[in-house]
Formats: structure tokens, C-alpha cells, sequence
């Protein structure tokens, strides 16, 4: 038993030394160094000695993914002894001519560890073709990026190349290069909308292996766009008054752009705005409406993009105006009343305003008002052209400018017989014998509206005497005068007398007969309850006794001074 386990602890130890020595390994390649063309291949081959006293499973890799093959790829070396396996190289299409190394490796499977060898690789390009790099271009939406696609045959033999790109179209998809020729075609490209486009552009030889591709970026972008605001977007102004707006154009796009400015009323400052992108510019404008109403001012600014915007302008009427109409509260009917038409400008703006009425004329219908002034104006009112009775009396002011507002007055007038007149001569018959007098009362009801005065006179002989030959009378009383008849010596017959009152607005008369060659008495008796005063009658008849007791030449002296003694005193009575 004891020699049993003496024995596996010996296998146990030999086992783990052999394990150990196993893992020792040497790679030799033959040749070193190598050349092939791209799209060929070159061998190499590479020993793999197993130095350790074990057997040993070795597995071979390499450095070159796709371009290297080893075959085979697993061999089993016993110990002291060596296998060979065959690698080989076929360079990529794409690999540029030059010397390149590369790596063959061995992994023991017991212990894990890695053997290496290395070999270079002369690669041959006798085809080959490349194209120059392409800067990224940005243009506006709509316009054409061009690049110069240079394509460069950089291979041994003549060759057709093959040109593509993902993006974008070429002038001409195939090129024909001698070796060390180039050619530029152009790649034009562009979009309607925003875009940022990377693709590839591709030579590729329709023979051989050669290629070459290009990655660019493209970029549309919105260079010119716009947008124009107006502050504020409306206002209220009066005619006739300046309207400020503040226009600010903005400039949304990726270039500088001029833009010149224009509206559809009103006056600009600066016309012509220069703008970077991303930048906003502001100028004035001013308007003066001449027009009533709400008007639609439209601004834009043109540059290489256009842009526009409105704003609402209510202009109302700075005219307005106020008018006062006095007069008397009566027009006569037989003529004309003045009346003061007084009109104030309370508007903003100097104005011309028009006066108009139906019932007078004015002795200006057009009044020329500067801004907060007035001007007063007479209004005639003609009572011939009226009936009588209440009216009411119009004056309308209106602005001439817009032909309004108009504003207007009243006044209430009554037009009335003023001027009327009762004339009454009384008696009508009066007789006087030769050389005596007789006496005539007129009386003047004054039956118009008016205080008058009335000048008296009369159409008869020239022995007629009256007065107080003017009399002024209140409207509704009555005014008396006298009118004196002292009659000559032999004198006889009839004799007409009309007795004459003129005053303001209106004339009378009245007719009256004078019998001459009867006794004075019966002439003042016939006048009894016309008006004399008994003072008058008593005195009277004293003069008359007197009368008689005269002979015939002191009867006519007498008969004189009795009948200016009697005028006298009726003179007397009445002042």
C-alpha cells in the first residue's frame, strides 16, 4: 500500500514537470520579408519547434485579420520535434503600396502561453487611384454647392474609373486616367429645405482593385429670411397731426442683407438698412393723415428676402367749433334786425367754417379761424320776408375741410307790426268866420311794439301852425298835438287841411275841412267834448266877449291875438 502511493505521488510529480517543459516553444517564418501586389498574395511558412520534453498542441494566429490565412491553424508537436505550416498574405485593395509587418503567433494548449514570430510584407501597388479631399460646403436653401472632385490614377496602367456619390449628382460617372493623370469632375448638390447631408463619393477602377472614397458634408441652410414688426400696431391721431411708428426689421437668415424700406403712407427715416444676421435694425416713420377714417398703413423691406407687416391708424377730426347767436328777441316786420354770430375754434387746426341759415344773410359766410380763436360775424334778418308771429332763427358753422361737424345756435325772435300807428285829426269840419281862428286836435295812438317819435306837418294854407311839432309816444299810449288855423282877413270859402305824422317805420295822415266865414263860437262849441278843458272853454269865451265889444278893425286885431292866446295855452296844457 505504501509502495501504491509512494508511486502516485511520483507520477503525480513527473506529470507536473512534463506540464511545465511542455509549454516551450520556438516559431521560425521563412522568408522574413516577402512582396506581392495588392489583389495577389505572397507565402511564408512558419516552423513551429516543440523544445520541451512533452508533447504539446500549439494554435496559430496572426495580426491581420482579412488579409492573412494560416493553414493549418492547429498542430499537434511532439516533444523535440517540429511541424511547419504555411501562411500567407493577400493585402487588402485598398492597402497602400509599402513595407508592412506582421505577426504569427502559437498558444500552447497546456499552459496557455503565446509564442510569436514576425515577417514584413513589401506591398505593390500597380493599380491604384485617389481622390482629393473635399471641403464641407454650406449654401443657401435652393442654391447649388459645387465641389472639384479630383481623381488622381496613382497606379502603374492606364485605367477606367468608376465615380459615384451618395449625395448630390456627378458631371460624369466614368473617367479614362493614364498613370499620374488626374481630372476634376463636378459634384453638384442642393435642397429646398434646411439639410445637413454627409455621404461618401467613390473611384473605383472597372478593372482592377483600385478605389478610393472621400467623405464630405453638405449644408443648406436658410441665408436670407426676414421679418418686419411695426410699433405700435395702432394708434388714434387727428387729422392734420403727425403718427409715429417704430419699423424694426429683423434679420432671421445666416447672411448680411440690404434691405430697402418702403410704405404705403407716410414718410420713412433711414430707406436703406443694412443688417448682419441674427441682427435687428429699427428706423421711424411718420404719417399725417389728410383723410378722416381708419387707414392701413403696409411696410416692407426688401433685400434678398422679403418681408412685410401692417398697422391700423384711426385719424379722427381735429375740427370742432362752437357758435353763439344774440339779437334782439324782436323783429319789426316793416324791416331788418341785426344779429352777432360769434364762432370759436376749439379745435386743433386752423379751419375755414361756412355759415349757413335759412332766415337772414350774413355779412361774412365764411370765417377763417385760427387754432383756439374766434370771429364774430353779422346776420341780417329782413321782417318783410317773414310772417308774423314766434320763429325760431338757425345759424349752423360747419367745418369746410371735411365738411364736418357742424355745429349751430338758436334764438326764439318774434316778428311784430313795431312801427304802427292810430292817427286821429279831430273835428273832421271846423268852420272859423273871417279873421278868426280854429284849433285841431291830433291824436297819435302809438299801436306798435316800439317807442316812436313822430315828426308832424301838414299840406294846406300857410296860416296852419302845429305842435308840439314832434311827439314820441310808449308802445300802447296815445300822444296828442294841435294843429292851429288862424284864418286871414277876407278870407272865404273851404279849405283842406291834412295833417302829416312820420315816424320811425311807418307815415300817416288825415284830412281835414275848414269852413271859413262862420262865427268863431260856434266853431269852438262844435269842438266841445273833443278834448278841451273847461280852463280851455272859460278862457275862450272870455276872449270872445272881449271880441264883441270891438269895432270891426279891433274885432280882427283881437281875433288874432285871441287865437294865439288859445294856442298858447293849449301848448301850454300839453307840455
Amino acid at each position: 500500500m505504501r509502495f501504491v502511493k509512494t508511486g502516485v505521488i511520483t507520477l503525480t510529480i513527473l506529470l507536473f514537470v512534463g506540464l511545465a517543459a511542455a509549454s516551450q516553444a520556438e516559431l521560425t517564418i521563412f522568408p522574413e520579408e516577402s512582396s506581392t501586389e495588392v489583389n495577389s498574395f505572397t507565402s511564408y511558412e512558419v516552423e513551429v519547434e516543440n523544445v520541451g520534453p512533452v508533447d504539446d498542441v500549439y494554435t496559430l494566429t496572426h495580426s491581420h485579420p482579412g488579409e492573412i490565412s494560416i493553414a493549418p491553424t492547429r498542430v499537434e508537436v511532439p516533444a523535440g520535434q517540429s511541424k511547419t505550416v504555411n501562411v500567407w498574405f493577400n493585402p487588402r485593395t485598398d492597402r497602400d503600396a509599402g513595407t508592412y509587418s506582421f505577426n504569427i503567433n502559437a498558444r500552447s494548449r497546456a499552459d496557455g502561453q503565446e509564442y510569436s514570430t514576425s515577417a514584413d510584407v513589401n506591398v505593390i501597388t500597380d493599380h491604384d487611384v485617389s481622390i482629393e479631399t473635399l471641403d464641407s460646403q454650406s449654401v443657401c436653401r435652393g442654391e447649388e454647392a459645387r465641389y472639384d472632385v479630383e481623381v488622381t490614377n496613382d497606379g502603374l496602367q492606364s485605367e477606367e474609373f468608376a465615380l459615384e456619390a451618395e449625395f448630390g449628382e456627378l458631371a460624369t460617372d466614368r473617367v479614362s486616367l493614364e498613370p499620374g493623370e488626374t481630372t476634376t469632375v463636378t459634384l453638384t448638390a442642393s435642397s429646398e429645405d434646411e439639410q445637413t447631408e454627409t455621404f461618401n463619393v467613390k473611384a473605383s477602377s472597372t478593372t482592377s482593385y483600385a478605389q478610393d472614397v472621400q467623405t464630405v458634408e453638405f449644408t443648406a441652410e436658410t441665408c436670407y429670411q426676414s421679418e418686419v414688426s411695426i410699433t405700435p400696431e395702432s394708434q388714434d391721431v387727428m387729422a392734420f397731426n403727425p403718427a409715429l411708428f417704430e419699423v424694426t426689421v429683423d434679420n432671421q437668415g445666416t447672411r448680411t442683407d440690404q434691405f430697402t424700406i418702403s410704405t404705403s403712407q407716410g414718410q420713412i427715416q433711414d430707406t436703406s438698412l443694412e443688417i448682419e444676421p441674427g441682427a435687428t435694425e429699427s428706423t421711424a416713420l411718420q404719417v399725417i393723415p389728410s383723410e378722416l377714417g381708419t387707414k392701413q398703413i403696409e411696410v416692407g423691406a426688401e433685400g434678398l428676402s422679403t418681408a412685410s407687416d401692417t398697422a391700423q391708424l384711426q385719424v379722427d377730426n381735429p375740427m370742432d367749433s362752437q357758435i353763439e347767436l344774440t339779437g334782439p328777441q324782436s323783429v319789426c316786420e316793416e324791416g331788418e334786425e341785426e344779429f352777432e354770430v360769434l364762432v370759436e375754434n376749439t379745435g386743433e387746426a386752423d379751419e375755414v367754417f361756412e355759415l349757413e341759415t335759412k332766415e337772414g344773410e350774413f355779412e361774412d359766410s365764411e370765417l377763417e379761424i385760427g387754432e383756439g380763436s374766434s370771429e364774430t360775424t353779422v346776420m341780417m334778418i329782413d321782417g318783410t320776408q317773414m310772417d308774423r308771429g314766434e320763429h325760431q332763427i338757425d345759424v349752423t358753422a360747419t367745418a369746410s375741410t371735411f365738411g364736418e361737424p357742424q355745429t349751430s345756435d338758436s334764438i326764439e325772435v318774434n316778428v311784430e307790426n313795431c312801427w304802427n300807428l292810430e292817427m286821429n285829426v279831430v273835428p273832421e269840419i271846423a268852420s272859423a268866420g273871417e279873421n278868426r281862428s280854429t284849433i285841431y286836435e291830433i291824436k297819435l295812438e302809438n299801436t306798435g311794439t316800439r317807442e316812436n317819435t313822430y315828426d308832424l306837418d301838414y299840406e294846406g294854407p300857410e296860416w296852419i301852425e302845429i305842435g308840439p311839432s314832434s311827439v314820441t309816444v310808449a308802445p300802447g299810449e296815445t300822444g296828442r298835438s294841435y294843429m292851429y288855423a288862424g284864418v286871414p282877413f277876407q278870407k272865404r270859402g273851404e279849405v283842406k287841411i291834412t295833417a302829416e305824422a312820420e315816424g320811425t317805420g311807418v307815415t300817416k295822415s288825415e284830412t281835414v275841412t275848414l269852413v271859413i266865414d262862420r262865427d268863431i263860437e260856434e266853431a269852438i262849441l262844435s269842438r266841445e267834448g273833443e278834448g278841451i278843458t273847461a280852463r280851455f272853454s272859460d278862457s275862450a269865451s272870455r276872449i270872445h266877449a272881449s271880441v264883441l265889444e270891438s269895432t270891426n278893425f279891433q274885432r280882427g286885431i283881437a281875433a288874432i291875438i285871441a287865437g294865439m292866446l288859445l294856442t298858447l295855452l293849449i301848448l301850454y296844457r300839453e307840455w
